[in-house]
């Protein structure tokens, strides 16, 4: 049902994973970004979800299709992410530790942090009467949970994915997205208690229709530098705007429903020439570990070591040399720690099967 010509390599939609990252960063630490705010900057992660659709029925859809995969499947998405899941929760427990001896009448107490550290171990969501689970240890990770249910269900039900059924699941969810904007007045929702529903709503549309995308449109490749730096700059330039208050509404409304899938569909298709490439590939590769580190990294920063805010341009130096470290850890992290922890699960859970003669 989906399979492709053949496996490539998307440059162009490593490039957007990389630089949607970084301006996610931007937004959590604030404090090291002097004047510049990027209020719009959550939309990066419906581009994430877009791309996970995309990407994952690309390199399983083929698979699902023809069973007997599901099981495995299930395995090789938690291998993926749980190792830096696991990390980043672990460095959010240093401001968290931090916070309760200095002060042990303020937010943190042993008792909450240790409900966060058993709840955030298994990747429990912040629902009503829980006081901290792993998203207070460390704020990105509520998103991948619904990521995890998207990714379950389109496995359980890619045999039946028609044009028709997938059409469908856009509609509820699409009604769901401008459900949750008229109501909250924003779609920076999903990860309180009581809006667990938006969170369902925004991945589900974007996980969707990246496989609709890929279904459709993923099978053509161009070469063409200038257009593929212009997707990634485009990506920046709408993350980064910050529409009036009237605008702001249609504007998330419209990323999401429309702006983003074209932006898919045209970065699937066009690509750098090889150079660039490989520099979109590397920041692609880390962008899950930026994702994941930068806010507990951020909190070390700023409440553990006491750094100021900082107000003027000239302070953008600090963020600038906050996101290469950042950055360079995740790529150290990649090597060392995460890669190397993915293939001992692989080894461990997914054991290759003896070939008959």
């Amino acid at each position: 049902m989906e399979t492709a010509p053949e496996r490539r390599t998307y440059w162009t939609l490593d490039g957007l994973r990389g630089v949607g990252a970084v301006l996610v960063m931007m937004r959590h630490v604030p404090a090291l970004f002097g004047p510049i705010r990027v209020p719009e900057s959550f939309l990066a992660v419906d581009l994430f979800y877009l791309v996970s659709g995309f990407v994952v029925a690309n390199a399983y859809g083929a698979r699902l299709t023809r069973g007997g995969f599901f099981v495995d499947f299930v395995k090789t998405r938690l291998i993926r992410l749980y190792p830096l899941y696991l990390f980043g929760l672990a460095v959010g427990l240093i401001p968290a530790i931090y916070a309760v001896v200095v002060d042990p009448a303020g937010w943190w107490t042993a008792p909450k942090l240790l409900e966060a550290v058993v709840l955030g171990l298994f990747m429990v969501p912040m629902f009503p009467g829980i006081a901290a689970c792993g998203t207070a240890l460390d704020g990105p990770v509520w998103t991948l949970v619904p990521e995890l249910i998207a990714n379950t269900v389109y496995a359980v039900v890619v045999r039946w994915l028609t044009l028709p059924v997938l059409i469908a699941i856009l509609v509820v969810c699409g009604g769901g997205i401008v459900a949750a904007e008229l109501l909250y007045g924003t779609l920076d929702v999903g990860y309180n208690p009581t809006d667990q529903w938006a969170a369902l709503a925004r991945v589900g549309y974007s996980f969707f229709a990246g496989v609709v995308v890929f279904r459709f449109f993923g099978h053509q490749r161009v070469e063409n530098p200038l257009a593929s730096w212009l997707l990634v700059a485009a990506l920046a330039a709408g993350l980064a705007l910050q529409p009036s208050d009237d605008a702001t509404p249609w504007f998330e409304i419209g990323a999401i429903l429309i702006g983003f899938p074209l932006l898919l569909l045209l970065a699937g298709r066009y690509e750098p020439g090889p150079r660039v490439g490989k520099f979109f590939s590397v920041i692609g590769l880390i962008s899950y570990g930026v994702y994941l580190l930068h806010q507990p990294m951020g909190n070390i920063l700023l409440h553990v070591l006491r750094l100021r805010p900082l107000a003027g341009w000239a302070d953008l130096i600090y963020g600038a040399g906050f996101i290469a470290v950042v950055m360079g850890f995740a790529w150290w992290l990649d090597g060392h720690y995460d890669a190397p922890v993915r293939k001992r699960l692989r080894a461990w859970l997914m054991p290759e099967k003896p070939k008959t003669a």
